[in-house]
C-alpha cells in the first residue's frame, strides 16, 4: 500500500469466497495449505454515515504479503446477512471483488463524476485479536449499485487500520503462498465490460489474445468469455457473469506441489502453474504460480 492519498482505485486488494458452511470451508482451505485468521464477525453501517451495528456474517481471512483472501458466511441468521444468501443462490464461490484505494471519499467522488451511482462511503469494522489485545479493524468502503457492476459485489476499500489485519503470525502459509496475483472473471462481452472498468480504474485495458487485462499497482484483473475460460483453464462457467479463478504466487512451486500431493488435494499441471479445481475450494478455482 502507498501512503499517498489519491482518488485512484489501483490495486487488487482481496477477493471474498462466499460459502454455505464457514467452518467446513475453513477446514478445506487449511487442507490446501493456507493459514487462516480466527473467526471475526462483521459490523457496519447499513447506510452511508449511519451507526455501526452487529451483522450476522463473519469471515476467516488468508493474509498474504500482497493482498488477501476472505472466506465469508452467515453465522447468525437473525441479524443482517449482508445479502450473502442471494449470492449463494447463484453459486458458491467468489463474489466480492475488492480493489484498493487510499482515499475512499475521493474515490467515491471520482466515480460519481464518471457517471457511476456511487453513494458515498460506508464504514465497516470488525473486532480482531492482536498481539496487543483486541482491536477494531476499520475500513471505508465505496460500493456501486449491483446493476452497474453485475460481475459481483464490486467495491473499493480503504484500509484505515491495515496493521491489525496484516499480522506476521498469519502470513506464513504451508503451501508457500505469497501474493494475490490475478482475479479472472468470465463475462459475455468482455470488450464492452472492459470499457466500464476502464472508467472504474481510470486506466486502459490491454488485449492479450482473448483476454482483456488491467495491470494494477498490485495485481491484475482479467476479463474473458466462457469459451476462453473453458479453452484456457478447463473451467465451465455455471452462469455469467462469473468470478471464476484466482492466481496466487508462491515462493517455490515445487514445494506447493509437494504439499498438495501429500494432503491428497486434486491438482492439475498446466503450462501456467498448478490448477486446483473449484470442487476443492468451496467453488473457487485456484492457479498457483511461481
Amino acid at each position: 500500500m502507498t501512503d499517498q492519498k489519491t482518488d485512484a482505485i489501483d490495486a487488487l486488494d482481496h477477493a471474498a469466497v462466499m460459502v454455505h458452511d464457514l467452518h467446513a470451508s475453513a477446514k478445506a482451505y487449511e487442507r490446501l495449505g493456507f493459514c487462516l485468521t480466527p473467526l471475526s464477525q462483521h459490523s457496519g453501517a447499513l447506510t452511508p454515515g449511519g451507526e455501526v451495528v452487529q451483522w450476522g456474517c463473519a469471515n476467516r481471512c488468508i493474509m498474504l504479503q500482497q493482498g488477501y483472501l476472505e472466506l465469508m458466511g452467515v453465522i447468525d441468521a437473525g441479524l443482517y446477512d449482508n445479502k450473502i444468501p442471494d449470492f449463494l443462490a447463484r453459486y458458491e464461490g467468489i463474489h466480492n471483488l475488492a480493489f484498493g484505494c487510499t482515499d475512499g471519499t475521493a474515490a467515491a467522488d471520482r466515480l460519481a463524476k464518471e457517471g457511476f451511482g456511487a453513494n458515498g462511503v460506508h464504514r465497516l469494522a470488525r473486532s480482531l485479536d492482536t498481539p496487543d489485545g483486541e482491536r477494531e479493524a476499520e475500513f471505508n468502503l465505496v460500493r456501486l449499485p449491483p446493476k452497474e457492476m453485475p460481475e459481483g459485489r464490486v467495491l473499493a476499500i480503504e484500509h484505515v487500520t491495515p496493521e491489525f489485519l496484516w499480522q506476521d503470525r498469519y502470513m506464513t502459509h504451508p503451501n508457500g503462498a505469497l501474493a494475490l496475483q490475478e482475479l479472472i472473471v468470465c463475462v459475455d462481452d468482455p470488450a464492452s465490460v472492459s470499457s466500464r472498468y476502464e472508467r472504474y480504474f481510470g486506466i486502459p485495458a490491454y488485449k492479450e489474445g482473448n483476454q482483456w487485462r488491467f495491470t494494477l499497482r498490485e495485481g491484475c484483473f482479467v476479463l474473458m468469455t466462457a469459451d476462453t475460460l473453458r479453452d484456457e483453464y478447463d473451467i465451465t462457467a455455471p452462469t455469467t457473469p462469473y468470478a471464476a479463478a484466482l492466481k496466487v504466487r508462491t515462493g517455490k512451486l515445487a514445494n506447493t506441489r509437494e504439499f498438495l500431493t501429500t494432503n491428497g488435494v486434486t491438482h492439475i499441471e498446466t503450462g501456467l502453474g498448478l490448477l486446483v479445481p473449484a470442487s476443492e475450494a468451496a467453488g473457487a478455482t485456484f492457479m498457483f504460480t511461481e
